[in-house]
């Protein structure tokens, strides 16, 4: 096997992005050190165009180094990765993988770096939180932060904070598990889900979107989901069989100057 090289030299002109080569083969016991190393680089520069041309990746998996550094080095706006030229091989598994919905796939250099800020098909972040009073309130402040760096309206922003307000809520006073907040923008839709571990053990559940019916206003119980329904254009729910993820998504209206 050949040893992974990385080869770093400033983008023309300069901007403070870089344009790095990186050949050899990635195999999965390579893979920590990689994505420590594109981490530091997309941290330390903000912006990365990464020639794989000369990458060989010896298991599917290994695409997702991409994805995993980009989201720990904080995703976009401020941390850019743009991959070049990978080879028909690599191609497939970043188009198989959906990878190349997250980390956009260029011909050129001169390309990349011209789209390199540029907003990709798909950008998402995830927040994990323990079973805690607390957690709804943190989650709030997170989706908040999350629309105002993606350019979402007002309006936007404050329906998500409504959903994951109710969601997590729910999750925190029902489950008995951690639970994983996952929010995406993907095209014109926003998307929220709370994802617990909750087997049923407590007796509470959700039910589905489909036969779910708003309780009468004088109801104590169910007014979350009525909220979530309200502001939301679909929501549903996902089974597991160790829990179970809640999920709404909304119209994702730019903000407007």
């Amino acid at each position: 096997m050949q040893k992974l090289a990385w080869e770093v030299r400033p983008a023309p002109p300069a901007g403070g992005a870089v344009v790095v080569t990186v050949g050899g083969d990635l195999d999965r016991a390579g893979r920590a050190e990689f994505v420590t190393g594109l981490t530091a680089l997309i941290g330390e520069h903000h912006g990365v165009v990464l020639d794989v041309s000369a990458l060989v990746p010896h298991h599917s998996s290994t695409v997702h180094v991409f994805t995993e550094a980009l989201a720990r080095a904080g995703g976009w706006p401020g941390a850019c990765l743009g991959l070049v030229a990978p080879d028909p091989a690599l191609s497939s598994l970043l188009t198989a993988s959906r990878v190349d919905q997250e980390v956009p796939v260029y011909d050129t250099v001169d390309e990349a770096l011209a789209h390199l800020a540029d907003r990709p098909p798909v950008v998402r972040d995830s927040w994990r939180f323990e079973v805690d009073p607390h957690a709804p309130g943190h989650a709030r402040a997170r989706v908040r932060e999350v629309c105002r760096r993606w350019g979402l309206d007002v309006d936007v922003r404050e329906a998500a904070e409504i959903v994951i307000t109710e969601l997590l809520t729910n999750a925190v006073e029902h489950a008995t598990s951690p639970s994983v907040v996952e929010v995406e923008r993907h095209g014109d839709a926003f998307r929220m889900a709370v994802r617990d571990y909750d087997t049923g053990a407590t007796g509470h559940d959700v039910p589905a979107a489909t036969t779910w019916q708003a309780p009468p206003t004088s109801s104590p119980r169910g007014r979350g989901l009525a909220m979530v329904a309200a502001v939301s254009h679909s929501w549903g729910v996902l089974r597991h069989p160790d829990g179970k993820t809640v999920w709404a998504e909304m119209t994702a209206r730019p903000a407007t100057a």
